[in-house]
This record gives structure tokens, C-alpha cells and sequence, in this order.
């Protein structure tokens, strides 16, 4: 399911009701900043000093976490896609996939045209893929956009286009 055209549509919409936000740096730091301080943990315990096989153990996975760490923050500080954001609350959507059995493609393309995101719920059938709906949501529920797509070919195809349910406006 294609992710971008459906935030490119929530960006699209008037009143900025979705903007574009950058990713938090938080977790990318606090990765590095772990690994860092194995290293140091390992230099200022001295660990070698009782096994050299757990101090090269633990180098190697202070090595590690800091690569890890590294590439997280070098994604996030160069990330142009962003995360939506839900103007009204001030928090980013969540993101969830929905699937459904063919044999109800057509109540599913109907709630998809209605943005019933509740009833959607109700008839949640689990992991079969005939039929999926990729939903961005508020906390609140009072911003829902979502896309029904058709697993065919080996890939999913839009049935529908991008459906929204903005309640933020009316308050």
C-alpha cells in the first residue's frame, strides 16, 4: 500500500488540517548515547582486567548499538517523507492496516466512502488479504483518512480514492 499518496492527499487538504513534521531525534540519541556508555562502562570497569572475552563481547556490542545509533540519526536528521500530523491535537497520526475477505468488497469500499472508521472495526476478519484499508488516524478519532486497496497480481491496487473525516473543523 502506497503510504506517500496518502499523506501527499492529507497534505493537500485546505486548512492545513495535516502537516508534514519531522521525525523525532529522541530514540536515534538515546541509541547512540547507550553505546556510548558501554564503552565507557567497559574502559572505567576495567573489564578486561577479569575477562577479556566479555570486554570484547561488550565492545563489540557498544560497536554496534553506536552504528545503529549513527544510521538512525543520520535517517532522521535527512528524512524528506516526515510523519503527518494532525494540526487540531498536535500529535502525529497513527498508522494501521485492515484486512478484509473478498467477499465483502462491497461493504467494505462503502464504509471506506463513508470514513466509518469504528465500523471498519467491527468487521475486522483478521489477517486475510483480499480486500485491505490503510488508515491514518488522530488519538481522538476526530481526523480519519483512509484508502481501500485490492490484492491482486501480487500487489495491492486503490479501489478507492483517499476518504476523509475531519470532526476537528466543526469544533
Amino acid at each position: 500500500m502506497d503510504k506517500k499518496t496518502i499523506c501527499e492527499a492529507m497534505y493537500a487538504l485546505p486548512g492545513d488540517v495535516v502537516v508534514r513534521h519531522k521525525k523525532s531525534l529522541m530514540v536515534s540519541i538515546l541509541v547512540l548515547v547507550i553505546g556510548i556508555v558501554l564503552v565507557t562502562l567497559n574502559y572505567a570497569l576495567d573489564v578486561e582486567a577479569y575477562s577479556a572475552d566479555i570486554s570484547s563481547s561488550l565492545l563489540l556490542l557498544a560497536g554496534a548499538t553506536i552504528i545503529v545509533g549513527l544510521l538512525l540519526l543520520c535517517t532522521r536528521i535527512f528524512d524528506n517523507e516526515g510523519q503527518p500530523w494532525h494540526k487540531a491535537t498536535n500529535r502525529p497520526l497513527k498508522y494501521e492496516e485492515r484486512f478484509y475477505p473478498i467477499e465483502q468488497r462491497r461493504e467494505i469500499l462503502r464504509l471506506v466512502d463513508e470514513a466509518a472508521y469504528l465500523k471498519l472495526l467491527a468487521n475486522d476478519k483478521g489477517s486475510v488479504s483480499g480486500i485491505a484499508v490503510a488508515i491514518y488516524r488522530s488519538s481522538d478519532l476526530s481526523f480519519v483518512a483512509m484508502q481501500a486497496y485490492e490484492y491482486l497480481d501480487y500487489e495491492y491496487h486503490p479501489l478507492t480514492d483517499v476518504r476523509y473525516l475531519d470532526r476537528s473543523a466543526k469544533q
